[in-house]
């Protein structure tokens, strides 16, 4: 029978362990790039995030097509106060004008607000109800879902300063009265429902200043559900999708397909440009350099290989996306527009990162972390409705936002040729920029 023998923990073992983990140390601390995305990176996210939900800044602002139908004083008064809630930013459109914003992306929903809506604001205890339309596109729900408890919250305002305006109450009862006094036949039981009325909204006011003063007692914010009025609608609001009639089925992953290709495009580019600083460290691109070829060649033949690989995955997703999930592609010259376009644009973007970093540590963290900030700025992470209103700015300038854009125009925006040929060309120019910027610093890099 063996018996096993384990070889003790001498200084020696001690040593060599310290040793082998102080070179590790040594090494990190020198390659400065790794270094600052291993320490300086995460620092500088955390204060990132931070700084974007902390509530020091103001919310981005959700830009709003208001079609005023109604025209009255009333009705202009509540845009006003609408706009002053400091969370929309209103233009005042026509209906079709709205409706092609909204569809094209450039406005976040459209709202109208239809004949007799001042007429319904201005009568506290008449049963009529005012109503609006309000209209999102497929992909912005969640941003619907916040106009709508933005709009209930406006209106039940509206109906609380109602009620608290002594003279706007006397006003409305003398003219219940008139009318009372007018009417023959019906006029006890229109007495009867004018007081039943009246008690029913001066118990719900009581009821909602206790649960106000109750939370302010106990420290708390007032929530939104405290300032709406218990067994009253201040508002009916009706929501409608903001699309134009396809011939084909539009559903959820319409919307979601464009960001599973911006997450498909971004691990294709992690994955060529860490492999050029792999090549380079192995010694396989000393040897590409002792041939007869030149630097510009190969960095062409890894260019195309990664254009190729973006063609041929993009193109894949949305097969799989057409035969298996019901999408529908609208302008098929959009979509191929699109595919070119961004498998160009970030091709470029691809060579110019593979340049930036000397070991394979950092240029996984310089990669990476570009390709992030890339991500939430541009809608990839967070959506641009939640963001503060720096944060958002800052998405216009971000290719995932162009390439988002250039697939929604093509499967679900119907976008024409014209249309999304702004988003293609920021992407081209960025393809162009990244490859010949990316070939300088090759062959400044490799002359060295």
């Amino acid at each position: 029978m063996h018996s096993s023998t384990r070889e003790p923990l001498t200084s020696s073992t001690t040593n060599i362990l310290w040793s082998i983990a102080k070179n590790d140390w040594l090494l990190l601390v020198r390659d400065k790039t790794a270094l600052f995305f291993t320490l300086g990176f995460p620092l500088l996210i955390a204060i990132f995030f931070g700084a974007a939900f902390s509530g020091g800044g103001k919310s981005a602002l959700l830009p709003l097509a208001v079609v005023d139908q109604d025209k009255t004083t009333s009705s202009r008064a509540w845009i006003e106060a609408l706009e002053d809630t400091d969370a929309v930013k209103i233009t005042l459109l026509a209906e079709s004008e709205a409706r092609e914003k909204v569809r094209k992306g450039k406005m976040t929903a459209m709202l109208v607000i239809p004949q007799g809506f001042g007429a319904a604001r201005e009568q506290i205890f008449d049963p009529l109800v005012p109503q609006v339309q309000l209209g999102v596109s497929p992909n912005n729900k969640a941003a619907g879902g916040i106009l709508n408890g933005l709009l209930m919250a406006q209106a039940a305002k509206d109906m609380q300063q109602a009620m608290g305006d002594t003279s706007k109450v006397l006003t409305e009862t003398d003219r219940n009265i008139q009318l009372l006094k007018e009417s023959d036949e019906d006029a006890p039981e229109s007495l009867q429902v004018f007081l039943d009325k009246l008690r029913e909204m001066l118990a719900a006011l009581k009821q909602m200043e206790a649960s106000r003063a109750l939370q302010e007692k106990e420290g708390k914010e007032v929530s939104e559900e405290t300032n709406r009025f218990p067994g009253f609608t201040p508002l009916i609001i009706h929501m409608t999708d903001i699309q134009k009639q396809s011939s084909g089925p539009q559903n959820s992953y319409a919307t979601s397909f464009p960001q599973g290709i911006v997450w498909g495009i971004l691990g294709i580019v992690s994955a060529f440009s860490l492999s050029l600083v792999s090549e380079t460290r192995q010694g396989t691109m000393a040897r590409l350099l002792s041939m007869p070829v030149s630097r510009r060649q190969i960095l062409g033949g890894k260019a195309l290989g990664c254009f190729l690989t973006l063609v041929t995955v993009i193109s894949i997703l949305m097969v799989v996306g057409v035969a298996f999930f019901d999408i529908s592609i609208q302008n098929p010259a959009v979509l191929l527009l699109a595919i070119l376009a961004s498998a160009l644009g970030f091709t470029g973007l691809m060579m110019l990162l593979s340049v930036l970093g000397k070991t394979e540590k950092s240029a996984s963290g310089m990669t990476w972390a570009v390709l992030m900030i890339m991500a939430m700025t541009g809608g990839g992470m967070i959506p641009l409705f939640a963001m503060p209103r720096w944060m958002a700015g800052l998405g216009q300038f971000s290719p995932v936002q162009w390439t988002v854009m250039s697939f929604e125009g093509a499967l679900w925006r119907q976008f024409s040729v014209a249309e999304v040929l702004p988003y293609a060309l920021m992407l081209a120019l960025l393809g162009a920029g990244g490859f010949l910027l990316g070939s300088y610093l090759f062959e400044r890099k490799t002359r060295a």
